[in-house]
């Protein structure tokens, strides 16, 4: 499995991830690891609600025209 190394972490970030860590009652290694799946599968999950959103705004379009349609039918069905 590759390893990651990060160089100039300040002390601050070191000391708060080891809190943070500790806080959720496993390793740092582990609590990073954590951190860096979560992050990556955030961004997989924007480009899926991105895709849905589209496809949410084709529905609605298409909805909204078979509306008019309909309408435009029961207008002409009323007038025979």
């Amino acid at each position: 499995m590759p390893n990651i190394t990060i160089k100039g972490l300040s002390l601050n970030t070191k000391n708060r991830l080891t809190d943070l860590a500790k806080k959720s009652g496993v390793s740092e290694q582990k609590y990073l690891k954590m951190l860096l799946d979560k992050h990556v599968l955030a961004e997989e999950i924007e480009g899926v609600q991105s895709t849905y959103e589209e496809l949410c705004k084709m529905a609605l379009s298409l909805i909204e025209k078979n509306t008019e349609v309909l309408n435009e039918f029961i207008k002409i069905m009323k007038d025979e």
